[in-house]
């Protein structure tokens, strides 16, 4: 499995993310988050970054606050984006920081974390081509950390049997017993999916929602 650098990869979506708000109209709906502007996605890019980086010097939950930006949408990002990645680089990555993941309370969580928000946040305001090894990491994410969370709270079930996902080279499993419905694709088209864009999954994991 190659290595992913989180932190150095997600300097590079907050660039993109950048120049991605920089061009676009802040009233123009957002299909994959209904009743959202990407004036609305943006404050809850900025509220999600200032939670992160709140977390980095707690041991408690800080709070998430999102609120839409009344001033250009580039430049309010930007300035919070940077912050959060100032906070980023100057903590290793096995810094202790409050999570969401009782297993992993260190800073790198949030690295990662942030990339795979930011990417697919993108992805909402600028469709692009995922970057095929990122995605694979962005799958890793949802089905080893937010999938057994959500059965386990009842947020989401599954068909009858495991399902079986199948992207680039590589494949996951979630559940027992044999699949019941396997999943191919690109390792893009997986994870897109899995965050509820592009064609909806089979079964009751289609009325998941991957939130924590």
């Amino acid at each position: 499995m190659t290595a992913v650098d989180h932190l150095a990869l997600l300097e590079g979506e907050v660039a993109a993310m950048t120049a991605a708000l920089r061009i676009a109209d802040p009233d123009d709906p957002v299909p994959a988050c209904p009743d959202w502007t990407v004036r609305d996605l943006t404050g809850h890019l900025i509220g999600v970054h200032r939670w992160a980086r709140s977390a980095l010097d707690s041991d408690t939950d800080p709070g998430y606050v999102g609120t839409p930006p009344t001033g250009e949408l580039d430049a309010a990002y930007e300035d919070e984006a940077g912050q959060l990645l100032e906070a980023l680089r100057s903590r290793p990555a096995d810094a202790p920081a409050w999570t969401f993941d009782r297993l992993n309370r260190t800073a790198g969580f949030w690295r990662r974390r942030q990339l795979h928000e930011v990417a697919v946040h993108r992805w909402d305001v600028q469709p692009y081509a995922l970057d095929d090894v990122q995605a694979a990491d962005g799958i890793d994410e949802v089905l080893d950390f937010f999938a057994p969370r959500q059965l386990k709270s009842g947020r989401a079930t599954l068909p009858e049997g495991s399902l079986h996902f199948v992207a680039g080279g590589r494949g996951w499993r979630v559940g027992t017993g044999n699949p019941g419905v396997t999943v191919l694709g690109s390792p893009a088209t997986v994870l897109l999916r899995l965050w509820g864009r592009g064609e909806p999954l089979p079964g009751p994991w289609a009325d998941a929602h991957l939130t924590p």
